[in-house]
């Protein structure tokens, strides 16, 4: 608490400077603020006659996202983004202390750089703490590193008007306690080429990960490497074409993995913009993980997922996880359905099947090591299958009232399981 509060000083100092002391500094707040009700069913046990999780409850939340940008002209700026939540309503004002993202309810602090443009020139350099995601098509987000805060420093500059360059250095992770192999660093290249109609993003990373950053459980350094890009086209409009494909490769004791693992993703999505009242979609992903249970290309933290979904998709916090490693999917969707101003509509139906064996378990840990579509580990043998119902209606152009809801099930080879049903209704201000 005491790191936010002398953080809060910071911001309010400088924004009394600003307007007393330069009047080239400019000072701009923008957010994502919402509050919403949840009624869940089956979320945590799968299992309509028990409720040993709490899961199966109504509760209420809200989250508030703040950024401050401190710009003294188009060339240098700083960057301070916080977050209030989720706060679930009853649980105490105890909680509200917290100075981990860990706590469900915390006060903290997501980003916090500056970034300028070296003089005379267009090269961007960013540093502190600031978003990492890897690079994707935009239909989906990336699944080794995505929708993350971390330390970083990023360089990015134009090479042609069509050719564009980006390296990345992060540190991932460091121990304290240790006194060596306590760190797990990732290096990242990006090539984004712009085309008429056409972009592509081809990337390529390396990680070195400590034996004691806790991300290894080998007892030597483990080195990582991903090479993937990203494509989306609208040459052929209404028609937009959007895809990604990655392959990655861990040496032993990464994520867990005693004899290491290699695999990749493929995913793509066509969307058809031609009519005047809806945006359909066709979507379909797949991701390799061989019968032994390696095969599974190594990520970091996945943020792959289907807007409007279970599948990480949620406007609010009610849905199951990012998806990871291990399974095949196929969708169709209409989005923005609208026959009434300001009042839109999301239909969304998808099935997804594992690719692994039912064993799943090359470890020997007795838990499987991919989770697939989660929070439940897909096999060769099990399938998942949602719709999705979402209401959006927007009151001011700032402000909209949403609800979602969903009807979800697992067909297990090692059991029965009780459908997921959502209803998730609140309110989203942006600004």
């Amino acid at each position: 608490m005491k790191r936010f509060v002398t953080l809060v000083a910071a911001a309010a100092l400088i924004m009394g400077l600003a307007a007393t002391a330069s009047a080239e500094l400019a000072v701009k707040a923008a957010g994502a603020w919402r509050v919403h009700g949840n009624v869940l069913q089956n979320f945590g046990d799968f299992d309509d006659d028990t409720s040993s999780t709490g899961a199966d409850t109504f509760t209420v939340q809200h989250r508030a996202r703040t950024q401050l940008r401190f710009a003294y002209n188009e060339n240098v700026m700083a960057e301070l983004y916080t977050q209030y939540g989720n706060v679930t309503w009853g649980q105490g004002a105890a909680a509200y202390g917290a100075t981990s993202s860990a706590a469900g309810s915390a006060l903290l602090v997501k980003r916090a750089f500056i970034q300028f443009r070296w003089p005379d020139s267009d090269v961007l350099i960013s540093a502190g703490e600031q978003d990492i995601t890897f690079p994707s098509s935009g239909a989906f987000s990336n699944m080794v590193l995505g929708g993350d805060d971390g330390s970083a420093i990023a360089v990015s500059t134009p090479i042609t008007d069509m050719i564009g360059l980006t390296v990345a250095y992060a540190r991932l992770a460091e121990v304290a306690a240790p006194t060596s192999g306590n760190d797990a660093d990732a290096f990242l290249a990006a090539v984004p080429l712009s085309l008429d109609g056409m972009t592509i993003a081809p990337w390529f990373s390396y990680g070195i990960i400590g034996q004691n950053s806790g991300l290894n459980s080998d007892d030597e350094t483990a080195n990582v490497w991903w090479a993937g890009a990203g494509f989306n086209m609208d040459m052929l409009d209404p028609i937009v074409i959007y895809a990604d494909f990655v392959y990655g490769s861990a040496d032993d004791g990464f994520g867990g993995l005693d004899d290491g693992t290699s695999g990749w993703l493929a995913d793509a999505m066509v969307e058809f913009k031609g009519l005047d009242f809806a945006v359909l979609q066709g979507f379909g992903a797949y991701s390799s993980q061989n019968d032994d249970g390696d095969g599974a290309m190594p990520i970091i933290q996945s943020d792959w997922g289907i807007g409007g979904t279970l599948i990480w998709g949620s406007a609010f916090t009610t849905d199951i996880s990012a998806a990871t490693p291990g399974f095949w999917l196929a969708g169709v969707a209409a989005r923005q359905i609208t026959f009434i101003e300001k009042l839109s509509h999301d239909v969304i139906a998808l099935y997804a099947q594992g690719t692994a064996d039912s064993s799943g378990d090359a470890d020997g840990d007795g838990v499987a090591d991919n989770a697939g579509v989660a929070p439940v580990a897909l096999t060769a043998d099990d399938s998942y299958w949602e719709v999705d119902f979402n209401t959006r209606y927007q009151i001011y152009e700032s402000l909209a009232a949403i609800v979602e809801l969903a009807y979800a099930d697992y067909d297990l080879d090692t059991g029965d399981t009780d459908p997921l049903m959502k209803a998730a209704f609140g309110f989203q201000y942006n600004f």
